[in-house]
């Protein structure tokens, strides 16, 4: 059996080893977490929902329903990526044939979710994100986050 000082020891030992461990492993887990979120995207966009809501609202429900967060611009794409994706829906008057992910992203295209939403919020919309990406190069990974 152990002594009362082997046993002080031991526990001293034991609990040194615990806190070292307590605040070493913590902190590298949420280095790699930390890492491979950022390695996801190159930057984010948070969406003006209360300006383009009909816009917002369809990006939401996307983006709910499977579909990436994730923009990957590539704005040499955008024709044949809308071309695919707006395949056999027919245009509305008065509305625009949104899509998500949006043409410009490698990630549009055949399979993108397309809901109608009346034409000046969905060409509002479309310009204020125009604007907003115009300083990334074709590659760059955006995060869009919609309020």
């Amino acid at each position: 059996m152990f002594h009362v000082k082997e046993k002080k020891f031991l526990f001293s030992v034991f609990f040194v080893l615990s806190m070292l461990l307590a605040t070493v492993l913590p902190q590298m887990y949420t280095s790699e977490e930390t890492a491979q979120a950022a390695s996801s995207y190159d930057a984010t966009l948070t969406f003006p929902s209360s300006q383009y809501p009909y816009t917002a609202d369809h990006i939401r429900d996307a983006i709910a329903s499977g579909h990436s967060s994730v923009c990957t611009i590539d704005r040499d794409g955008a024709d044949q990526n809308r071309e695919e994706s707006l395949r056999g829906i027919p245009t509305k008057p008065g509305y625009d044939r949104d899509e998500w992910p949006m043409a410009m992203c490698e990630e549009g295209g055949a399979g993108a979710d397309v809901r109608y939403v009346p034409s000046s919020d969905n060409r509002g919309s479309g310009a204020w994100v125009g604007n907003q990406l115009s300083k990334y190069p074709d590659g760059t990974r955006v995060k869009f986050y919609v309020y």
